[in-house]
């Protein structure tokens, strides 16, 4: 009965479509544009090697190797981010302490920087020159490698765990816990068989989310791994040293399996899942106090963490007003002005991560009303289309879009338009998710109103649903221009000596030893990233609208 209601609704939509070119046109406009510019590229990577070249990947020692590593460094950075955001969570959440603000502002700070940020930091701090290892304990400490990656990326991922587990536990009701108590049962017991089995789903879609990134880092390791053999910097110098594309496609391959498997899985966990096991109006009682010493003892532990965060950030930026680092640490402008003479390099970061984000919010924005609100026939492929960039680590788009776009009929390589191609289509899948969500906040009858009225599909999207998806299409807007400006994995293998960014400058920088402008350059980053979110927070905030990250 429901699937003859379900097709008498898709037939009456086709017979709509046909009625409605624009929207037609619509449709096929995304499946052509996101075909050419995702799907062709990723097709063009796999089908480059010969079997025998895709071989190579385990006959010689060092790409298993790296492939080895890649997995190795995965599984221990995605179990630390996972217990550190849980940590950060579980006390944000549940506690009452104070410096909660604190708490979160530094879960925010790694998401509004570049991802190599804190390996810089790190080395500043802890390197051959660092103020630590050098000036204060008189140290030669060869921070390079496993160690030093490991708590690279714990520090830098751990919030994209936070923001997942955050917001389930925040959404668990206590008033289970307190019938538990209630019946006697010990702290332990409780945390363990009650509160626990309500987080875990949580926990598990905090770590896949974890788990892709560190798996398809390309920063930090590029920086701080030393002659650790992971896939992304070994694809890097394959095309960079060799320019052997078909070893670089191998590696590349090799990362994209993993990465689509743990996205596959992370959408199952955090979008499929139910969190909540209450339903029904209810009132929620103040999480049940917990021991003294388990309290501060939490708080502590958040505290230390947060301390050293903030001492990698402070670190950054002493560097960026000091002369030389490690040799004479007076203080100058002279980075900052490095920065500013390299205006170009700066405004290319900016220019192209607007158009990027506007394209990106838009073209999802558009894909997501017609898959919620319009049943085409073809909304199970327009859904795929829609999340399939979000599957593909960053080098390996940039890998596909220098394959693809490298000669005619459409030679892009070194141009400004696939610096801002290769953003956007990388933020489709953020972007359609904030309009997805949004998206279904609105009742049918919102939009039937207007059809009914004798609108078509275009007018009613023009006058009804874009308005009420302000919210969601600027924090898509705001998060994709946050990504695009701090961005590094996608454009590598892009951009000319014209295109070049911010993010390509400080690499070059720390590998030149130049630490004191390439901390100038990430601080010049981070300010722009940062006004740019507190000024949408601004302006939404004007208008009784919370923007959400």
């Amino acid at each position: 009965m429901a699937s003859g209601v379900a097709l008498r609704e898709s037939v009456k939509e086709m017979k709509r479509l046909k009625n409605e070119p624009l929207l037609m046109l619509a449709i096929i406009a995304i499946i052509l544009f996101v075909g050419f510019f995702v799907v062709y590229p990723v097709i063009r990577v796999i089908t480059f090697p010969s079997g025998q070249d895709y071989m190579q990947l385990f006959q010689k020692a060092r790409w298993f190797t790296a492939l080895k590593n890649s997995l190795f460094m995965t599984l221990i950075s995605t179990v630390s981010c996972t217990a550190v955001a849980f940590l950060f969570a579980y006390v944000i959440a549940r506690l009452d302490v104070p410096c909660k603000g604190l708490f979160r502002f530094v879960t925010l700070l790694p998401i509004v920087s570049p991802p190599f940020i804190v390996a810089l930091s790190y080395i500043l701090l802890f390197g051959v020159q660092g103020i630590v290892t050098k000036q204060l304990l008189g140290l030669h400490v060869d921070i390079y490698g496993r160690l030093g990656l490991w708590i690279v990326q714990t520090v830098t991922f751990f919030p994209y765990a936070y923001s997942v587990i955050y917001g389930v536990i925040r959404s668990i009701s206590t008033n289970l816990e307190y019938a538990a108590y209630n019946m006697g049962a010990p702290r332990w017991r409780v945390f363990k068989d009650v509160f626990w089995p309500l987080c875990r789903p949580g926990v598990a879609g905090g770590a896949l989310v974890a788990a892709i990134n560190v798996l398809t880092d390309f920063g930090n390791p590029q920086m701080i791994g030393g002659d650790l053999a992971l896939l992304p910097t070994e694809a890097y110098m394959q095309i960079s040293g060799w320019y052997d594309m078909k070893t670089a496609s191998v590696l590349a391959v090799a990362l994209l399996v993993p990465a689509v498997v743990l996205f596959l899985v992370k959408n199952f966990w955090v979008g499929k899942r139910s969190y909540v096991t209450i339903t029904g109006k209810e009132i929620s009682l103040n999480p049940f106090p917990v021991p003294k010493w388990v309290k501060w003892g939490l708080f502590s532990l958040t505290m230390l963490i947060s301390l050293f965060i903030l001492l990698v950030y402070g670190t950054l930026f002493y560097g960026a007003f000091t002369k030389t680092w490690g040799y004479d640490w007076s203080l100058t402008m002279k980075n900052i002005q490095y920065v500013f003479l390299k205006g170009k390099q700066i405004w290319n970061s900016i220019r192209y991560g607007f158009l990027a984000s506007l394209g990106a919010s838009f073209l999802a924005m558009v894909l997501a009303y017609i898959v919620q609100k319009k049943q085409v026939g073809v909304n199970r492929l327009l859904d795929f289309l829609g999340i399939l960039p979000g599957a593909i680590p960053g080098m390996f788009l940039g890998i596909g879009f220098v394959m693809a776009f490298n000669a005619p009929p459409l030679e892009l390589t070194g141009t400004s338009v696939i610096m801002v191609l290769a953003l956007l289509f990388w933020n489709i899948p953020t972007c359609y998710s904030s309009a997805t969500a949004g998206l279904q906040q609105i009742g049918a009858s919102v939009e039937d109103a207007a059809l009914n009225l004798g609108a078509n599909s275009f007018r009613s999207f023009k006058d009804v649903i874009i308005p009420l998806l302000k919210a969601p299409f600027m924090s898509s807007f705001v998060l994709s221009f946050l990504r695009s400006v701090t961005c590094l994995s996608v454009v590598i293998f892009l951009y000319a000596p014209s295109t070049t960014v911010g993010t390509i400058s400080v690499m070059v920088l720390v590998q030149s030893g130049q630490y004191g402008e390439a901390a100038a350059f990430t601080i010049v980053l981070i300010t722009i990233a940062f006004t740019v979110l507190k000024l949408a927070q601004w302006v939404l905030g004007k208008q009784g609208i919370e923007l959400e990250l």
